[in-house]
């Protein structure tokens, strides 16, 4: 097995164009069974792009008209780095296949997927296992002359996030 493709796999896939990859496997039903490459991608400074996290992907689906060859899995000592070989001739493979047909001047179908991340509106400042003194200072959040906010600062409840998928669409050409 080429070592030196297994390490070119390994930068890759640390990138945020490879998460970005996950991503659209993920929220595109058209992608299954499909070469996905990423145009552009955008996630602010809130967003986490390997919690696949996007504000924004833009990509294009290619149908697979070469198909991976993998080696037989007798050669590898374990599960983990058989898995890890087929990954890195499967991008390699895409990444040919992907040039081979724009080379043909076959674009791809675009698509354009949309997330929003918001924060989480909870009723109460304060976490739920707050004693009862603690939850009476949210009566007056703005007065902190009350020595019980030494204490209550560590119930202050956290910020919490919920992402979803805003829109997906097929990009006319």
């Amino acid at each position: 097995m080429d070592k030196k493709l297994i390490e070119k796999y390994k930068e890759y896939a640390n990138t945020e164009e490879a998460f970005a990859v996950l991503f659209v496997k993920k929220h595109l039903r058209a992608a299954k069974g499909k070469w996905v490459d990423i145009i552009d991608f955008y996630y602010p400074y809130n967003y986490a792009p390997w919690e696949l996290e996007f504000k924004y992907v833009e990509c294009r689906l290619f149908s697979r008209k070469r198909k991976p060859q993998y080696p037989p899995k007798k050669d590898f000592k374990d599960e983990k780095e058989y898995i890890q070989a087929c990954r890195a001739i499967t991008w390699e493979t895409a990444n040919i296949d992907i040039s081979e047909q724009r080379a043909k001047g076959i674009e791809g179908v675009p698509f354009e997927i949309r997330g929003v991340k918001k924060q989480v509106k909870h009723k109460s400042f304060f976490t739920d296992d707050a004693p009862q003194e603690i939850k009476e200072l949210e009566k007056n959040l703005r007065d902190r002359t009350n020595p019980l906010w030494d204490k209550a600062k560590m119930y202050i409840r956290e910020p919490e996030y919920t992402y979803r998928i805003k829109c997906v669409k097929h990009i006319k050409s």
